[in-house]
């Protein structure tokens, strides 16, 4: 499977987050629930975004005018660093309709081409009756067919204590969904749930992606722990 460009992996992310109107406007996230107001993704070869069909249309002409200000940084390392430059001047004119709500800044990564078997021995669940969960994870037991595939790492007594499962599911592309019981995190089970949904995703002919904030230490250890590449930030806000 050839590898995507950098704007196609942008669209493949967006893609597997948002359902869109015929104009290109967010209507929900994929994951049944609101999507934010705007949506901008900062990459070393341009910003792409997106607006929501909610926003009012006397502000979208504005709003876009004033993302297409911001700059290009160099790396996806210094944009950890230097938040967007119109955050200030963004947010006051979301105000203009409603005061701003919750704020996401965090890298975008890729998976490297070839992919190591897991460390840990893991288990593709057939359907939820088989996920036997431990109680932290109890959701598992009802999960549905947007979730697939979903790959489980067991405790010695047979529960499921780690999992990744598809958290963001589109035709082309999907976005890795990881929890682990916390009595057995730093021992690798993340790596290996990660490793082995994103074997599994690339033979449905689907890209796999993982995203997390900046600030989410373990999620970006993970990410570390993969060899994945950040190629992108994203910054939305609701």
């Amino acid at each position: 499977m050839t590898s995507p460009t950098l704007p196609e992996l942008v669209e493949l992310h967006l893609d597997g987050l948002y359902l869109r109107d015929a104009a290109g406007l967010m209507l929900r996230a994929r994951a049944d629930r609101p999507a934010p107001r705007v949506h901008l993704v900062r990459t070393v070869e341009g910003n792409r975004w997106l607006l929501n069909a909610t926003l009012p249309a006397a502000i979208r002409g504005p709003v876009e005018a004033l993302l297409a200000t911001e700059g290009v940084l160099e790396t996806v390392e210094a944009m950890e660093r230097r938040p967007p430059a119109c955050r200030e001047a963004l947010l006051a004119l979301l105000a203009e309709d409603r005061p701003p709500g919750g704020e996401y800044r965090g890298p975008a990564f890729t998976f490297p081409a070839g992919l190591p078997e897991p460390a840990h021995p893991v288990e593709v669940l057939a359907g939820p009756e088989e996920a036997r969960p431990h109680r932290d994870l109890a959701w598992l037991g009802e999960f549905v067919e947007t979730d697939r595939p979903v790959v489980i790492a067991r405790e010695a007594g047979g529960e499921a204590v780690a999992l990744c499962h598809s958290a963001r599911l589109a035709d082309c592309a999907a976005e890795a969904g990881v929890e682990v019981v916390e009595a057995f995190r730093r021992r690798g089970l993340a790596r290996a749930v990660t490793l082995g949904w994103a074997q599994i995703l690339r033979t449905t002919g689907r890209e796999p992606l993982y995203s997390t904030q900046w600030e989410n230490e373990a999620s970006r250890a993970t990410a570390r722990s993969l060899g994945l590449t950040a190629y992108a930030e994203d910054w939305h806000i609701d």
